[in-house]
């Protein structure tokens, strides 16, 4: 026997049974829709689902406000070059003119200064564009928090210009000084340690800004 016609059948015995109209019009309905003549689920409808959210994406804003952040942090940074580069050929006119002038003051008999007002303008323009390039560093936006990878050119660079800060404050105060002990015996003293320090202060930005680019 066919299943529609033993569900006929089984339709027949319960019409007899109290109540059988409402349970026949169930049945007659539930008969219906297996047969076909009911709405069905849309296929696949079953397994439509997803087993995690959808991963969460960036306003457009917010977009927007990182790209800019990156614009931004580009332009400081390449400025930051070009005043480290200027810093680096200004030290450079700074050693020189510092050696020439000890030379005249303290390694000979002239004493003609003619030296020390060029000594004096090198090393007032090259504090200046040392801290420009400083603070371009510091103040450029960060939108993306870098991991610390261990030892780099970037990490080389930043404890070279950390000495050469130290180096350089160091070089105003002992220049400051030796200027104040003019025509007393240890002024030679004072000008030699602002001489040495001045060699290390170089190194450290010579090595800082060569770490950028080896």
């Amino acid at each position: 026997m066919t299943p529609i016609l033993l569900h006929a059948a089984l339709l027949a015995s319960l019409s007899a049974l109290p109540g059988a109209p409402l349970r026949l019009s169930f049945q007659s309905r539930y008969f219906a829709d297996a047969a076909g003549g009911g709405a069905k689920a849309p296929a696949g409808d079953d397994m439509n689902f997803d087993l995690l959210p959808p991963a969460p994406k960036e306003s457009t804003a917010e977009q927007k406000k990182v790209a800019a952040a990156f614009r931004t942090r580009r332009t400081m940074l390449l400025l930051h070059q070009g005043f480290g580069i200027a810093t680096t050929a200004l030290m450079l006119g700074t050693v020189i003119t510092g050696q020439l002038n000890y030379s005249d003051k303290f390694a000979g008999s002239a004493q003609s200064g003619q030296y020390e007002l060029w000594h004096d303008y090198f090393e007032a323009g090259t504090v200046l564009t040392f801290v420009t390039a400083g603070l371009l560093a510091l103040l450029a936006p960060v939108p993306v928090a870098k991991h610390n990878e261990g030892i780099d050119t970037i990490t080389i660079h930043k404890y070279s210009m950390l000495v050469a800060t130290v180096g350089m404050a160091a070089e105003v105060i002992l220049g400051i000084l030796t200027v104040s002990r003019e025509g007393y015996a240890d002024q030679a003293d004072y000008g030699t340690a602002h001489l040495v320090v001045g060699y290390s202060t170089a190194a450290a930005l010579v090595t800082g800004v060569g770490a950028l680019f080896f």
